[in-house]
């Protein structure tokens, strides 16, 4: 990734952080919210590949975990794995499908969830009942509906580059 590509990154990562704790704080359907940071993860990841997700998951992760109540690195841990999977997946899909990019998201909101509720169950010996991944499942699919039209503003600022 190049300077100028990861300085705009950041830049979208941290616009894109104020809008989900502020504006899109009050967009709540069936008590979820979207990810935001979670849908630039991955469109990052399908640009600039598994370095790129991986770097920017990171980024967004322990943006999300400074200003969270969960342990320090959940989010950091499990955006950055979705980086870097979605990153593997830059020359096997067809990125502009939006069907695809729907499905990638709403695979993203569920390990991203898994992972959480993993941490959940082990360090805090929580019961993960049948009620947490239904609303893992509502926010997949809110989040994947979302994902579309950011997939399509960021599509727009970050055209692909043609060698």
């Amino acid at each position: 990734m190049r300077i100028n590509d990861r300085i705009a990154c950041y830049a979208v990562i941290i616009i894109l952080f104020f809008l989900e704790a502020t504006v899109f704080n009050r967009f709540e359907v069936l008590g979820v919210r979207p990810e935001l940071l979670l849908i630039a993860t991955i469109f990052f990841a399908f640009n600039f590949g598994p370095v790129g997700g991986l770097e920017v998951g990171f980024a967004s992760g322990v943006l999300k975990d400074t200003f969270s109540t969960t342990a320090f690195g959940v989010n950091a841990f499990s955006f950055l794995l979705v980086g870097l999977l979605s990153g593997f997946l830059k020359n096997r899909l067809f990125k502009e499908n939006f069907i695809l990019q729907f499905l990638t998201v709403n695979a993203g909101v569920y390990l991203a969830s898994g992972i959480y509720f993993l941490y959940l169950k082990e360090a805090l010996s929580c019961e993960i009942g049948i009620g947490l991944w239904k609303a893992s499942a509502y926010k997949g699919l809110y989040t994947g509906l979302a994902g579309l039209g950011l997939f399509f503003v960021l599509g727009k600022i970050f055209k692909p580059k043609t060698t």
